[in-house]
């Protein structure tokens, strides 16, 4: 699963990225690119550290491994304030945030499908 979570991650970045070229400009397709692969990178590790162990009883160590992938989903937001307050003209404020929700998003809604 976690292989294809990254897979969907990488062809949502790429779509996302050249969206944005399209209606942005070049500047806010490398922000979509670079946010998107960290969203990417953030939901794997955090499927990752979930682990096989779902749905098998564990609920307070399944709590602890959804905080911590919470956590670093959280963590991604920062990183994208920190991103735009760092370097405004490299990373515009609305395509940089558009492009880590933009992969974020539907990588949770694919996550999912873990419990069925």
């Amino acid at each position: 699963m976690v292989g294809k979570t990254a897979g969907l991650g990488l062809a949502l970045t790429v779509v996302v990225a050249l969206l944005w070229w399209a209606v942005w400009g070049p500047a806010a397709m490398t922000a979509a690119a670079i946010f998107g692969a960290i969203a990417t990178a953030i939901q794997v590790v955090a499927m990752a550290v979930a682990g096989p162990k779902i749905g098998q009883g564990d609920f307070p160590g399944l709590l602890i491994r959804w905080g911590v992938g919470t956590g670093l989903r959280l963590a991604g937001v920062v990183g994208v304030v920190v991103a735009v307050d760092l370097a405004r003209e490299r990373f515009q404020p609305l395509p940089t945030a558009l492009g880590y929700l933009a992969v974020l998003v539907p990588l949770l809604f694919f996550e999912v499908r873990r419990f069925r």
